[in-house]
């Protein structure tokens, strides 16, 4: 009975919320100097990168990212004085290597560094007609369970209560690509719900656990509220969530009370633009976000390989390594200043 309780509590989710549209004028982004860029050096590229998470600054002023690629590829990332860009590939051990060899496709989405557990999560969406067996949220373990050496040496999936509740609306290659936590919740965005046709509904869903039970206590569908999809997420205080709608092209901001009403939302275009040529847009699909020192956001496009090239009548307006950029599929990396 109580099960059943708990089930109807969470399916009842926050209706009683913003009208469509309606924005807070309160927090406002702005494009950041020298940005937008592409995520690489004269050496080294990253490649369908769909996830990304801020872990600190080092002595020397470096910042020091990790960032997830949907074809099975951790990093990590240095920004030196703002623009200059080093990386290196994390490996896996035998044992991950062993763990992931079955899965259909190593479908990694969002990566969140968890500081107030200093634990770094992986999501990693399911594929195949066995999909549901690989959707998860799952913890990564590096060695000497030191987040700053280069090697993952185990991964540990994360169960979630009601198991129907974290399964329900997963499709193949749809899941949580959002994954974010404050101290006492985690919130997990599913990418988008889906028709009965699997076409993408318009709207998705927020589902909200309480980060020692992980039981999902809430889920809040964002149809009336005007969020398509969640393809990132990031809190940066209690009861406080940033995320990305990719399909708008949009950062969301939304505040909750202790009951997880909306009490605040706030949406930010954004424009997806080529890099050194800022009055050219392309067809961007955004897909990480983080913060840095509460001033900070930076969001990452993974390019969608059908769009992601623009036109011929563009690219021949563009210089050849920008073009060249373009057809090798080389992800973009945004910042913007909170005001």
């Amino acid at each position: 009975m109580m099960q059943r309780i708990l089930l109807s509590l969470i399916i009842s989710s926050v209706l009683s919320i913003f009208p469509l549209g309606q924005d807070s004028s309160g927090v406002k982004i702005h494009p950041a100097d020298n940005y937008p860029r592409w995520l690489m050096n004269n050496k080294y590229h990253t490649n369908q990168t769909s996830g990304m998470t801020f872990i600190g600054e080092k002595d020397n002023g470096n910042l020091e990212f990790l960032l997830a690629d949907d074809i099975g590829k951790v990093h990590r990332l240095f920004i030196q004085d703002d623009t200059l860009f080093s990386f290196s590939e994390i490996k896996f051990s035998d044992e991950v290597k062993d763990y992931l060899a079955a899965f259909p496709k190593l479908d990694f989405e969002e990566i969140f560094y968890d500081l107030f557990a200093d634990k770094v999560y992986l999501t990693i969406e399911g594929n195949g007609e066995d999909h549901l067996l690989y959707h998860g949220i799952y913890q990564v373990k590096f060695k000497d369970n030191n987040i700053y050496q280069d090697s993952i040496v185990n991964l540990e999936k994360l169960e979630f209560t009601p198991r129907e509740v974290f399964y329900s609306n997963l499709a193949p290659n749809i899941g949580y690509e959002g994954l974010a936590a404050d101290e006492n919740y985690f919130y997990l965005g599913l990418e988008a719900a889906v028709t009965a046709e699997g076409d993408f509904s318009g709207y998705t869903v927020i589902r909200i656990a309480d980060r020692n039970s992980l039981t999902i206590v809430k889920e809040i569908s964002t149809e009336s509220i005007g969020i398509s999809t969640v393809c990132g997420l990031y809190s940066n205080e209690n009861f406080s969530l940033w995320g990305i709608d990719r399909n708008h092209r949009k950062v969301f901001k939304l505040l909750f009370d202790e009951y997880f009403n909306i009490v605040d939302l706030t949406f930010s275009d954004v424009k997806t633009l080529v890099p050194k040529y800022n009055h050219f847009e392309y067809v961007g699909s955004l897909e990480s976000i983080t913060m840095v020192a509460e001033k900070f956001l930076f969001l990452g496009d993974d390019p969608w390989h059908k769009f992601f090239i623009p036109p011929s009548e563009i690219l021949e307006k563009l210089d050849e390594s920008t073009v060249n950029n373009f057809k090798n599929f080389i992800p973009v990396i945004y910042k913007f200043v909170i005001d």
